[in-house]
């Protein structure tokens, strides 16, 4: 199995931890190798990450902590959250017949993340979801029969939310370069409403690292959790 890490955003709201999102350090680790280790678990031994053109120390990190993974490492200041997964995607396509998407700010238990990369694997589009909302403007998804039904505004439950981790094809792949979206929720509601079968996953719960009042929430979780 093969992932990828979408890291190329700025981290403003971490900007007090004094350095780039990726290596904000959470629980004596920074941030990205804990999503790395969780994917590492699952049998991901190819990882494609995208970092902004600030990532150089982020990348040294990566390739000294994590020397077993086979690294592709790609530059980019991304105008938004789509455009990061379309270009990740992209790129992993090209590689493998089905993959993972991570953000880099989503932590999880890594048998979780093995669950879920079982799951992907036999899936032509997945979806992480979990009932542990601690997101500002949460992305609701419901599901029936382990499949998504609904996505963002058509969701009607509310009562989980997705949590940062995707599964994808190289079939649906194909056709992201021809598609536009203003944000990467906004690919998943189309592509639930399209009528294409997409994989729920239950986790137990994830922490979104976004602002500095989630690092204490975090580590807690990772100290109790992982």
């Amino acid at each position: 199995m093969k992932a990828g890490i979408i890291a190329a955003g700025l981290g403003e709201r971490l900007r007090s931890a004094g350095t780039v999102k990726p290596l904000v350090p959470v629980a004596g680790r920074p941030l990205v190798h804990w999503t790395v280790a969780g994917l590492q678990h699952a049998g991901v031994d190819s990882i494609t990450i995208l970092l902004n053109t600030k990532g150089g120390e982020v990348r040294r990190s990566l390739a000294a902590a994590f020397p077993k993974i086979d690294w592709r490492f790609l530059e980019w200041d991304s105008p938004s959250s789509w455009e990061s997964f379309r270009r990740v995607s992209v790129e992993l396509a090209a590689q493998a017949e089905r993959f993972l998407v991570s953000t880099v700010d989503a932590l999880a238990r890594p048998d979780d993340v093995a669950r879920f990369a079982a799951r992907a694997k036999d899936s032509d589009a997945a979806l992480a979801v979990t009932p542990f909302i601690d997101d500002e403007k949460p992305l609701w998804a419901d599901s029936e029969n382990g499949r998504i039904v609904a996505v963002g505004a058509d969701s009607v439950k509310r009562d989980r939310a997705t949590c940062g981790l995707y599964g994808l094809s190289r079939r649906l792949a194909a056709g992201l370069p021809e598609q536009k979206h203003e944000r990467l929720r906004d690919y998943w509601t189309s592509l639930c409403r399209s009528g294409v079968s997409i994989a729920a996953v239950e986790l137990e719960k994830t922490i979104d690292v976004d602002r500095p009042e989630d690092l204490a929430v975090a580590e807690d979780f990772l100290r109790s959790k992982v």
